[in-house]
């Protein structure tokens, strides 16, 4: 059946007069265009959501099992925690209180003398306080043989406290004049800084030492 191209010009002025094939030819461009227009409207508009869903998903799928890695280390943290807290607690202990700072300076000298030490200088410093602790540096100037100095360093590290000793310079000590006959070690001058330290109770005041 053939089918005049004509007839496409009349079909909207006068459709009534147009044939079948012809109407039935437009029913189809339209439905074609109905289609068109629905699948860039919607279907892709919800193409684009679901993969913009998915994607989300996957984000939180990423974020969940990170979580999850976390809560399953949390017992191993913990513990972690606990020991550290064990660990403060014993070097807590180990700074001395205020009140027995005087006696832990009255050790270090001791510890000086008995090891044969001549004490030059032993000159305690003021506090510097820090977050939870406060330092007392003490200055100190003592001559005596290398193996004295060594026995003395050793004896400090001993200590119940913490005591630890900076800022060393060892010097040569001229010697005096004596008869031949009397062999003595070689006096090394030894300048250093000796620093202890004191916990500070949490609400005490601040005190000048």
């Amino acid at each position: 059946m053939a089918i005049d191209i004509q007839e496409f010009n009349t079909l909207m002025e006068d459709p009534g007069n147009v044939s079948l094939p012809v109407k039935m030819i437009a029913i189809l461009i339209v439905l074609i265009g109905v289609l068109f227009l629905g699948y860039k409207m919607i279907i892709i508009d919800q193409v684009t959501q679901l993969e913009r869903v998915q994607s989300e998903e996957q984000n939180l799928r990423v974020a969940y099992e990170k979580k999850q890695a976390r809560a399953n280390q949390l017992p191993a943290y913990k513990s972690q925690l606990n020991e550290m807290q064990d660990s403060f607690g014993i070097l807590i202990k180990q700074l001395p209180s205020n009140t027995e700072i005087p006696g832990l300076i009255l050790d270090i000298s001791e510890k000086g003398l008995s090891n044969g030490l001549e004490i030059d200088l032993f000159e305690p410093k003021s506090e510097i306080r820090k977050e939870f602790y406060a330092e007392k540096p003490i200055k100190i100037k003592a001559r005596g043989s290398y193996d004295e100095l060594a026995s003395f360093v050793s004896d400090l590290s001993a200590l119940s406290r913490i005591v630890t000793i900076n800022d060393i310079r060892l010097l040569p000590v001229k010697k005096d004049k004596k008869p031949k006959r009397e062999k003595t070690a070689s006096k090394i001058l030894m300048e250093a800084t000796i620093q202890t330290y004191r916990y500070i109770e949490e609400g005490a005041d601040e005190e000048d030492s």
